[in-house]
Formats: structure tokens, sequence, C-alpha cells
């Protein structure tokens, strides 16, 4: 159990920690994920554990670091990855790369995603070293690179070649965790589970001509037809994680009428009367729940024609699906060609990570909601669906129970904070840093002692 000046402690020393991973500069690409892995491996060195790096490419550094439990039970790990997208530095308020703290914020690229998370983890990895706490299981920190391409010289990497450093019962990464208010009690998401991601190219073909005499089979017209009808909300599919979310929502946060009408939503005749119930109030609350609901097609990139008054031949789409348990890429694919007559669709990337779930009936699920209750008296925990793709898809595919949390409250509306992830002056409430290196200390000590 940590005192208050031990919490105080740690939360100065993970502070210190995200400062300094911030001011590494590991934008993706080119990444240069070693030089973190170097200053991670120095920190935990100093505090006698041995570290490993294994670098996949040139700079492209992973990190593994490992304390020994008595072995009754397989081992948990705690993974991050250390590299962020880019940051356009001529509209941020402060340098994206200085730490800065001001005004109860640290500002930086990936102070949110997800150097912040990092930080806590090895802070208190060290932290349960220097104590010296009896643990039934081993602790692997996992630091790795890529995660915001496609995981290829990350986790993807670490998984094919070095599975036998990291393999485990269960591990925990990002996803989940921070606590969203609603209705008087603070929602924690976990995360266990997430839809595939797969991009297509569409093609359309037709004769050339002058932009002068109007074609019946013009390639761009056709495209435009095709994204329209491809853009179409996909009809809205029942699986057992969301029916799950929902529910929870309705019985253990929502009060009478609202949970009762939520348990409604997959019926046809009322889903989009209860989702615009729900954008009333809260559009991207209504359009998460949607998406989670179905199958998703968004065009991103139209590429057609190369001079003003030339009809073209030929027209090139992307478009981001995402796609729910229970389905995969190619399937999907053949359900986007049965829907439009184009000349074809086709993956854009051979190797895209299909949906994946872990189940909900576990001692980590179990440990969450225990160290949540404790925490925080309003705070209930409930599972969730991600949109998008995490690199716990990797170790998913290998068996191992995977969930996204990483405890995080704020007197800060998350509104102020979290759409700065990806986005201009991203920045992480300091409050929120202390409130979650207390918890996240007393996951691990819940979860291995």
């Amino acid at each position: 159990m940590l005192t208050e000046s031990d919490a105080k402690r740690l939360s100065e020393e993970l502070q210190r920690h995200l400062i300094k991973l911030i001011q590494i500069d590991t934008t993706n690409p080119p990444g240069n994920e070693i030089v973190a892995c170097n200053y991670i491996k120095e920190q935990l060195e100093a505090e006698g554990l041995e570290c490993e790096i294994f670098e996949s490419a040139p700079t492209r550094g992973n990190l593994v670091c490992r304390i020994k439990g008595d072995g009754s039970k397989r081992p948990v790990t705690i993974a991050g990855h250390l590299d962020v997208v880019p940051a356009a530095k001529e509209f941020w308020s402060v340098d994206p790369f200085g730490g800065e703290v001001k005004d109860g914020f640290i500002y930086g690229r990936g102070s949110l995603d997800m150097k912040f998370t990092v930080a806590m983890q090895m802070t208190v990895f060290m932290e349960l070293k220097r104590r010296k706490i009896p643990l039934k299981r081993d602790v692997i920190l996992l630091c790795v690179a890529d995660e915001e391409m496609s995981g290829t010289y990350g986790m993807a990497y670490m998984v094919k070649n070095h599975f036998d450093k990291i393999d485990c019962e269960f591990e925990i990464n990002e996803g989940g965790g921070y606590a969203i208010p609603l209705e008087g009690k603070n929602m924690y998401f976990c995360q266990p589970a997430e839809k595939g991601v797969c991009w297509f190219k569409v093609t359309t073909k037709g004769e050339s001509g002058h932009g002068a005499v109007p074609r019946a089979d013009n390639s761009v017209v056709q495209m435009a037809k095709a994204l329209q009808k491809l853009a179409e909300p996909m009809p809205a599919r029942q699986t057992e994680i969301v029916k799950t979310i929902l529910n929870e929502l309705a019985t253990k946060v929502l009060p009478f009428p609202k949970g009762f009408a939520l348990k409604q939503i997959f019926n046809p005749l009322l889903t989009k009367t209860i989702l615009g119930a729900i954008g009333s109030a809260n559009k991207d609350v209504a359009e998460t729940i949607s998406a989670m609901m179905r199958d998703t097609v968004s065009p991103t990139i139209v590429k057609g024609g190369s001079k003003e008054n030339v009809i073209p031949e030929k027209c090139e789409a992307i478009i981001d699906c995402r796609i729910l348990p229970g389905q995969t890429a190619v399937e999907f694919r053949n359900l986007l060609k049965s829907k439009v007559n184009v000349e074809d669709i086709s993956l854009l990337l051979e190797e895209v990570p299909d949906p994946t779930e872990s189940p909900m009936d576990t001692e980590l699920y179990r440990a969450i909601e225990r160290v949540v209750a404790k925490h925080d008296p309003t705070g209930v925990v409930i599972p969730f669906l991600m949109t998008g793709a995490t690199d716990s898809r990797f170790f998913r595919k290998k068996g191992v129970t995977a969930y996204g949390f990483i405890p995080f409250k704020s007197s800060v509306p998350p509104d102020k904070y979290l759409p700065t992830i990806h986005s201009v002056d991203e920045r992480v409430p300091i409050d929120g840093l202390d409130f979650g290196v207390k918890m996240f200390y007393d996951l691990m000590t819940d979860l291995c002692g």
C-alpha cells in the first residue's frame, strides 16, 4: 500500500520520465525509438534491473525487462509503444518536443499517446523492484517501436522473433482506463476487443476522351457513385462484445428510462431514433456507439485524371474499413464487391489486423474491478470495443488475454485533453498522472501479489 508521500514521489518520478521521453523525438517515420530505449534501459539498470534491446532494423528499438516472481502463476506483460505521429510545429503553441509544463498540463507530442503510459509503467515497475514485493507472476516491461504505422518493426517483430521473452497469461496496453463521467458516475472502459482494420483500393475504368464531350462511362463519375454507395451505413450487427457493452452501460450507469431505451438499440425499428436521441446530447458518443454496432467504410483518398480537359480512363480511391469481430478482410472485400459495380477492389496491404477479442471472465478483469472500486467509489468498469487497432492484437492472436487499461482520472473534463491525441497541443493533465500511478501500482500488486 502506498502512502501519500510514496504516491507523490512516484508521480514526480513519472513526470520526470514523461518529460524526458517527450523530448526524445520518436516521430514515425522514421521512428528512431532506440534513443528512447537507451534512456529507459539506463533508468532501469540504475535500479539493478537487467534489460535487453532488440533492434528490428537500424534505430528501431524494442526493450524487454523482467522482474521474476515465484512462478506459481504465469507472467503479465505491461506494454507500450515509443513512437509518435508527426507534429506540425507551426500550429502548436509550444514546442511539441519540449515537454513544457503549463497550467496543470504536460504538453508534447506523445504526452497522451502513449508516453505517459510508458512512463507510468516503468515507474511502477521500478517501484516493485525497490520494494522487493513478493510476486506470484513475473512482470515483464515491454516498450516497442512502430505502433503508429503497422507494428512491423515493433510488436509484430517481437511476437514473431522473440515471443519467448514476452510470453504471458495477460497483457496490459493502451485503449482504455480513462475515467469518463456520466450520470454521476465515472466509467472506466476496459478494452478486451478491437475491430479489424483493412484498407482497400477501389478502381473504376472507362474510355478517355475530351472533357467537352461528356461520356456515360466516365471513370470519375463511376467512382463518385461507387463511393456514395460504399459509404452508406452498414446494417447494425449484434456481436456479443457490443451487446455486453451496451447492456452494462444500461444496467450499471444509465437510470430508467435511458437504460431501458439503450437495451432496445438493436431493434431495427428503433436504432436510428435511439442514436438520434443520444446524438442530441452528445454527438461524439452517438457516433462511437454507431461505429461499434456496424462495419464501417470511410473514403479517404481519391485520385483520377491529370489534365483539366481530359476525361481519365481510370480513377482510384482508398477506403478505410473497420470490421467487427467474427469477420475477415477477405470476407468483407467480397461483401463490398457485391454492393458496387467497379473494376476492382483490392487490399492495399495484404497483412491486415483482423478483429481480435479476449474473454472478460478473467482474474485480470476482476483485479481491475477491485482497484477501480478501491480508488473511486463512483467508478464502474465497462468493457469497450476499440474501433481502431492497437498492439494488443498481436498478443490475442497468440492466445494471450490482452486488455487496454491504463488508469487515469483528472479534474479536467476529458473533452479538454483527449481530443488532442494526434492533434495540435497534445497534453496530459498532471493530476491524472497522480491518480493513475497509484491505481496502476495497486493493480500490479493485486494481480501479482
